[in-house]
């Protein structure tokens, strides 16, 4: 930064010095032509005078042989050409060579690149400049003089995250070069923009190994009991793979599935079977050498072997039926004709995709073989619904028919051939057996015919879609929230171990956890949590759902969610005193009793009348006496 002032300041000072000839260019004075380095820096081949900018200055008729032209202190910038690879692998790293020249008589002061995507120039979200900040890569140089042309390196990487896009489609990448005048004040301008289009392509992530070849020192004939093998061996992939170690190792030989004490068809007899490789990068072949000892009462000659390297979640096993004829078939003459190995790329096979099938078709014997037909027995599955029974193929080859054909194959030599095969969307996820049928000729015209099986695994895409989530925004201190969430298995494959909770510093969170075990394709069900606050403010966490899926992965998904916390509500001030009741008057007893009042009434004038009639009757009765 304190080079950079510098720099500007002296920059300043000589133009403030030389400022009343800013806009004039010396008289007629030849330059001889500057030569650029690998870092940006110019010699100059004479001294010239100064122009009020600062930079060296000719006049015009240099200043056209130069191609530039007179825009005062101003740069002016053009692309001269932008190098960018075929294609770039997603997840790796590219580079590019852009070549720019100031085709203006002003310097381009700090001059640096600008990326953007699309024909609207939006911020790179499928790749990153690397060394760079969102999307801008500094030259690291303080000045490029009029005419001068600059050639830059600039590295990029694909984001994992990037899709391939459908074959005739690229995406476009917009270059912006910006810099200062030799005044630098304000934001950086003078711009120039060429767009170029880059095609992204997948590549294997993670380092995968075959093996080419395989040769004998001495040739396996009758009476050779130990012999070298040299292995070829490849790393396909695009990535390095660190410290790799290759162990081979036999096969015990068995007597109708039981082992025979413990011999083994093919032993290694290095002092390890185990060698160390290190570092093979993508595409990187090596050999390796193994000294064996052959059982002469072997029925097969079937090896291992095991490849590990730093990084790898397990090693990767590759069974060899290593290329040596068997004791049994000490005349020779009847070739046979053998998958030595397969294997299947993409190594993950989803349903509704396409895989290819790479057979590697081997002639055991020393006699060639002529007219191979090899025939795939492709699985169906049968499915129903609504009572209706349909059958589908599972894996159906595109372009051909099920049976493929080679014309001969040397003796002691390997084919190769490749089926593409497209996979039912509606497979079941599960490990196919495809089975094999291989009819041969002799080179006296002999048929002969073997079959053998190949395994390909079928996994379905597991997915979870919300249908509808309730989850308030707003709370306060003390009060339930309650948050619910509707969710459906859209996938076609079941999910196991399937547990829903809520994350981040959420109260109560270890009650709210909801645990389904298995989530069957196509069901839907809900998750219903309850969240008490304890404080105010914002209250941040996510709804987080787990599972194991079809290849016995686990998969989590978040979705995450803010509710603001308010103070608790006071309920006390909602509270209303209530009034006295009243004590009831006279009236308002005599209302509430009046029937017993006037059953009362009646009963005493029936008792008055009642007296007074029995005393009329007495003083009538004396009377009568007297």
């Amino acid at each position: 930064m304190k080079k950079k002032l510098a720099m500007i300041l002296i920059v300043l000072l000589i133009g403030m010095s030389v400022l009343p000839t800013a806009t004039v260019l010396a008289a007629d004075t030849d330059e001889k032509p500057s030569t650029e380095q690998g870092d940006g820096t110019t010699n100059e081949g004479n001294t010239t005078t100064q122009s009020g900018n600062g930079e060296s200055a000719g006049s015009a008729k240099n200043a056209r042989d130069k191609n530039i032209f007179n825009t005062g202190t101003d740069p002016l910038w053009s692309f001269v050409n932008i190098d960018v690879p075929e294609q770039a692998l997603v997840g790796q790293e590219f580079e590019m060579n852009i070549t720019v020249k100031n085709m203006g008589t002003g310097s381009g002061m700090f001059p640096e690149f600008r990326f953007t995507e699309e024909s609207d120039r939006k911020a790179l979200s499928h790749f990153t400049v690397v060394s760079g900040t969102d999307g801008v890569y500094d030259t690291m140089l303080t000045e490029v003089k009029g005419g001068e042309t600059k050639t830059f390196t600039i590295k990029m990487k694909v984001n994992p995250e990037t899709k391939e896009l459908p074959e005739g489609s690229k995406y476009r990448i917009n270059c912006m070069i910006a810099s200062d005048n030799w005044q630098v004040k304000g934001e950086k301008r003078y711009n120039a923009v060429q767009s170029f289009d880059l095609e992204v392509v997948y590549a294997l992530s993670d380092p995968s190994f075959v093996v080419e070849k395989v040769t004998f020192n001495p040739a396996v004939t009758a009476g050779v009991k130990e012999t070298t093998a040299t292995l070829v061996l490849k790393n396909i992939s695009q990535s390095k793979a660190n410290n790799v170690t290759a162990t081979l190792e036999g096969s015990y030989i068995t007597n109708g599935g039981e082992s025979n004490s413990g011999e083994k068809n093919i032993t290694v007899r290095d002092l390890s079977s185990t060698k160390q490789l290190y570092n093979i990068k993508g595409n990187q072949t090596v050999t390796v050498d193994y000294k064996l000892e052959l059982n002469e009462d072997r029925k097969n000659n079937e090896m291992k072997l095991t490849i590990d390297y730093n990084g790898a979640e397990k090693p990767q096993e590759i069974l060899l039926n290593m290329p040596l004829p068997l004791q049994e078939n000490k005349g020779g003459k009847e070739p046979k004709v053998i998958i030595q190995r397969y294997n299947v790329d993409p190594s993950k096979v989803l349903a509704g995709n396409y895989v290819t099938l790479n057979l590697f078709v081997e002639n055991t014997n020393n006699l060639a073989v002529n007219n191979v037909s090899i025939q795939l027995d492709v699985p169906t599955e049968t499915s129903s619904s609504g009572g209706t029974v349909s059958s589908g193929t599972v894996f159906s080859p595109v372009d051909s028919s099920n049976t493929f054909y080679i014309d001969r194959i040397d003796g002691k030599q390997t084919a190769l051939k490749t089926i593409s095969m497209y996979v039912d969307p509606n497979a079941t996820a599960k490990t196919y057996v495809v089975p094999v049928n291989i009819k041969y000729e002799s080179t006296d015209g002999t048929k002969y015919e073997s079959s053998d099986n190949v395994n390909i695994p079928v996994t379905q895409e597991s997915k979870i879609e919300i249908i509808s989530s309730n989850i308030p925004t707003m709370g306060n201190v003390g009060e339930p929230i309650n948050v619910s969430m509707e969710f459906v298995n859209v996938g076609k494959v079941n999910l196991t171990n399937f547990k829903v909770r809520m994350e981040g510093d959420i109260p109560g969170k270890e009650e709210n956890v909801f645990y389904l075990g298995t989530f069957n394709a196509s069901e839907n069900n809900e998750y219903s949590a309850t969240i008490i606050p304890e404080e105010e403010g914002v209250l941040s966490g996510s709804v987080a759902m787990s599972y194991i899926d079809a290849d016995n992965q686990e998969v989590s998904m978040e979705i995450p969610f803010s509710i603001e916390i308010g103070p608790a509500i006071d309920y006390g001030d909602m509270t209303e005193p209530m009034e006295p009741i009243p004590e009831p008057g006279l009236l308002d007893k005599l209302k509430q009793h009046w029937l017993p009042i006037v059953l009362g009434i009646v009963i005493v004038v029936q008792a008055i009348i009642l007296i007074r009639i029995k005393r009329k009757a007495k003083a009538e009765e004396e009377l009568i006496d007297g």
